[in-house]
Parts: C-alpha cells; structure tokens; sequence
C-alpha cells in the first residue's frame, strides 16, 4: 500500500482552488484539469479533458429556426415600408417621392432592428429575439462565458460576408464535432441550449 502525496508540513497537497479541490472531485491534482463528468471521464465530443459547455450544444435545425425568427423580425419594417409606398404611389409605375421615403424609412428601421437585436440584445445577454424564442444562447467555446458586444460584432460581420460567399457556412454544423458555423469558429463561440 502506498502512502497518498502530502504537502510539505505533512498536510495534503496544495490545490489550484484555493485550498479546495472542486464537489465532486476528491484527489484531483493540478495538472489533471477539472472535469464535471467524473475523474478520467472523457468530455463531450470536440472538447477533449477537462472542458464541458455550461449546456447542450444547439442542434442545426433549431438553429435555423432561431435564425428564421430573427430575419422574420427585421423582414416586418421593410414589408411595411414596400407596402405603405405602394399605397402611396397607387397605380403609378414609377416610385414617388412619397413612396420612395416610405421605403428607405422601412428598410432604415429594419436595418435598425437588426443591429439592436443581432449586436445589442445577443452582445448583451448571448441571445436575439429568435434565440430567446428557442432556448438557444451564444457563449464563448474556451469559458461558457458571454462574447460581449465586440465578438457579437465580428461574429455577425463574418456571418454576412461567409453566407455571401458559401452556402457551407450555414450547413457546416451538420458535420462539424461542436456544432459551429465558420463565422462561430472564427470568433471562438459555441451556440448551447442552456
């Protein structure tokens, strides 16, 4: 039988918590890395040791659905604008002054909707309207913690300029280990079911 370590007063060994190794895990040393699942338990797929997501990782289709909503959210000021300048311009073929600034004046407020719901609203609490419909959150994929307004911004420039270029981009987590569109990985984020 052998002796368990001892620290150098003859006291357990130092921790990396404090004193205090984390519930659940007695006997854990610093180089082995916490792992909610268990000691020596492997972590979900794509995280490897010690790293679980504060939730499940989002299936695709409810993804697309949370995506659906939110574009729904930002479609309903420009359809206004278009039909509020047919109104005005009746049967005319060409757009009038009158319909002409209703429709800049729907697709100026959609455009505004979508900065306050895909940057502020996700930036701030990791969730659009569509995500908060469906359960879904964005979290960063190192920590579980929110990505703040700054990646919300690079997550949301790279996700027009990636669905522009490549239909791939909103296919990849079919097949990809975390889940992530190309404009998830690019950023660091994951998109969980909390």
């Amino acid at each position: 039988m052998t002796t368990p370590p001892s620290g150098p007063y003859g006291g357990p060994p130092p921790t990396p918590y404090g004193g205090q190794y984390p519930p659940g895990q007695p006997g854990q040393f610093p180089n082995q890395g916490y792992n909610p699942y268990g000691q020596g338990a492997p972590g979900p797929a794509g995280y490897g040791y010690g790293y679980a997501p504060p939730g499940r990782l989002a299936d695709w289709p409810i993804r697309v659905g949370a995506s659906l909503l939110d574009s729904l959210l930002t479609a309903i000021p420009a359809i206004a604008g278009v039909l509020v300048a047919l109104i005005v311009n009746g049967d005319q073929e060409e757009l009038g002054a009158g319909g002409g600034i209703a429709m800049i004046g729907g697709f100026v407020v959609a455009f505004l909707v979508w900065v306050w719901n895909r940057i502020v609203q996700q930036g701030r609490t990791g969730q659009s309207f569509g995500k908060k419909v469906t359960g879904l959150r964005v979290v960063d994929a190192h920590n579980g913690q929110l990505i703040g307004m700054g990646k919300t911004i690079g997550r949301e420039v790279c996700a027009q300029i990636f669905n522009q270029l490549c239909l791939l981009n909103v296919l990849w987590p079919l097949w990809d280990d975390k889940q992530q569109t190309w404009h998830d990985k690019a950023v660091g984020d994951v998109v969980i079911r909390p």
